[in-house]
């Protein structure tokens, strides 16, 4: 990681260590432990996935309720998406998703990260992203 909070000069790289624990959280798939309250990470897999949450009844009243869950919980909650923005508008149905998608983070303040993730490579990117996401979340955002 960069620490650019200090002068060019003086910039260094650092190394971060990261233990992960699977467990189920009450709210959200990823967070830094102890920082809940600064930024919780809901991934959604797919645009199947997405659609199911916004097209059916029961599982768009879920969704809306994790969605105002995050925004109760925490100052920056984020929904990673895996997919391109090509695929998302691929078709019809996907471009109806994207624009009741896009409504709803925005009425409920979350911001909407999209990555991809069909190869191994970019699983273990969108690792380190969700990662950074969290360690940068937590060191900048944070009143200290």
């Amino acid at each position: 990681m960069l620490d650019d909070t200090v002068p060019a000069p003086e910039k260094k790289m650092v190394t971060v260590e990261l233990h992960t624990v699977r467990q189920k959280l009450p709210t959200g798939d990823y967070v830094l432990s102890g920082s809940e309250s600064t930024c919780i990470i809901e991934r959604k897999g797919s645009l199947l996935e997405i659609s199911k949450n916004l097209f059916d009844k029961k599982d768009r009243e879920r969704f809306v309720r994790e969605l105002v869950r995050l925004r109760e919980e925490t100052t920056h909650p984020v929904l990673v998406l895996e997919g391109s923005p090509a695929q998302l508008l691929d078709s019809h149905e996907g471009s109806i998703a994207v624009d009741a998608l896009i409504r709803l983070l925005q009425e409920y303040g979350c911001e909407l990260l999209l990555l991809p993730s069909g190869i191994a490579k970019h699983r273990r990117a969108l690792g380190e992203w969700v990662a950074r996401l969290l360690i940068n979340r937590t060191l900048y955002d944070n009143p200290s």
